[in-house]
Formats: C-alpha cells, sequence, structure tokens
C-alpha cells in the first residue's frame, strides 16, 4: 500500500476487505442489480454536485471501479479527481475509466483509514459509499474527524451507509438483510451465502441519530438525509462544516 505521496503504508487486507479485494465479480452483480439502491443514491450526490458553482476537488473514497462516480461528475465543474481503494484491481478499472471526465485524476492504493489520517491536500467534496459500516464506532468517527480536517468551508462531506432504524440493534437489521434473499435472483445459493457471510461478520450499521452525532462530535455544524433506499437499509447523509 501506499500514500498520496507514493511512501510505503503498512496494513494487510482484512476480512471485511475480501469481497471488494478478490472477489470483484461478485460485488459488481449487487451494483449491476442495483440490489444496495446505488442509483438513488448517486443521482442525489449528482445533484449536490450541480449546485456546487465553482470547480472543485473530488476524493471518492473506496472508489471500486469508479464507474458510478464518473457518471455522477459527468457534466460537473469537477477540476480534480482522486479515487482510494485497497484492490488494485478495482484501480485499474477507475483508471480506465476517468479520462471522460477530462479533469486531472489520480488514484491512492490503501487503507483510506491509514491514508486519510495523514493527508495533507484540502478537499472541496469527499464521497465514501458502503465503506464505513465496515468500522467500529471509535473508527467512522476517526475518519470522520479526518476528514473534517481537510473539508474546505464550503465543502460537503456525503455517506451513503448501513442505517439502522431508531432503536433497532444490528441484529434486527441483520435480520431484515436477510430478508432479502428472495429478490436477489441473479445470484447463485453459494454467491448468496457468501455475500451474507460477509455482511453478518463485517458490517455495523449505526442508527441516523448515532450518524448525527457522529458528525457533530467530529466538528460538523450541518447535518441532512439526502436519500434513503425503498429497503430503508441504506441513506445518504450530509455533512457540512
Amino acid at each position: 500500500m501506499v500514500d498520496p505521496d507514493g511512501r510505503a503504508v503498512p496494513g494487510a487486507i482484512s476480512p471485511s476487505q475480501d469481497l471488494f479485494v478478490n472477489s470483484w465479480d461478485v460485488y459488481r452483480k449487487m451494483v449491476d442489480n442495483d440490489y444496495l439502491s446505488h442509483r438513488g443514491a448517486y443521482a442525489a450526490l449528482r445533484s449536490v454536485l450541480l449546485e456546487r458553482g465553482s470547480p472543485f476537488s473530488f476524493i471518492d473514497v473506496a472508489c471500486g471501479d469508479a464507474g458510478m462516480s464518473v457518471q455522477a461528475l459527468a457534466g460537473t465543474p469537477v477540476r480534480e479527481y482522486v479515487g482510494i481503494d485497497i484492490s488494485q484491481d478495482a484501480i485499474s478499472r477507475a483508471r480506465a475509466a476517468l479520462p471522460a471526465l477530462g479533469c486531472t485524476h489520480r488514484f491512492c492504493l490503501g487503507d483510506f483509514r491509514e491514508l486519510l489520517s495523514g493527508w495533507s491536500s484540502d478537499a472541496d467534496v469527499v464521497w465514501i459509499g458502503l465503506s464505513l459500516h465496515h468500522l467500529a464506532l471509535e473508527e467512522k468517527g476517526k475518519v470522520m474527524s479526518a476528514v473534517r480536517r481537510i473539508l474546505q468551508p464550503a465543502g460537503h462531506f456525503l455517506v451513503y451507509d448501513e442505517s439502522c432504524l431508531e432503536n433497532e440493534t444490528r441484529s434486527d437489521w441483520l435480520a431484515r438483510w436477510d430478508a432479502q434473499e428472495s429478490s436477489w435472483s441473479a445470484y447463485t445459493p453459494e454467491e448468496w451465502r457468501y455475500v451474507c457471510s460477509h455482511v453478518h461478520g463485517s458490517d455495523f450499521p449505526e442508527s441516523e441519530p448515532t450518524w448525527r452525532k457522529l458528525g457533530k462530535d467530529s466538528g460538523f455544524s450541518r447535518f441532512s438525509k439526502l436519500y434513503e433506499s425503498s429497503s430503508n437499509l441504506f441513506s445518504l447523509y450530509c455533512f457540512q462544516p
């Protein structure tokens, strides 16, 4: 792994990252079939980006292949794109997609927690989709504090992630997740079991009040919910200085 300046960064692939590093095709089925409601979330992201009147920098945390980010950014005044991901395969795919935007772009391979903690350049927009839920509450707060440190005064930090209902336990949320099995028809039984094993072992959703408190404790002054999936399993939150 390397940091933004190309220096080696210690770290190893964790079980929570395995799905995205070693089983990319399985994950892509989720995206292609919109099982995680990416389309609605990225449409909401695009609305925010289109409202920005001046050129902006965009950090795509856990960028994957950047396909949907490129669609959301198309036609906006983006001047610089920076993608972060743990998967070399994903970054290779993203690198091929970015020239379509016509802006400066670069990529950082590594764990976003380590990279963001040492980030030195400012950012106008930081986006992270379905990745913070792999972290414990304290770790989520550390990442959000790192983003707050680099975010410009008129910046946006947008988090699309798993969201519990108020007073819902993790077990209750996982039961709602499991109830989706019949609608994931593109998956084989073996693929579904693999995905569920990943979710049950690595996903730690938070309620909206907890996300709000995380933002406040990290130094953000404004909080809003921009989108909620039809399943009520995922929400898009916006944090501003």
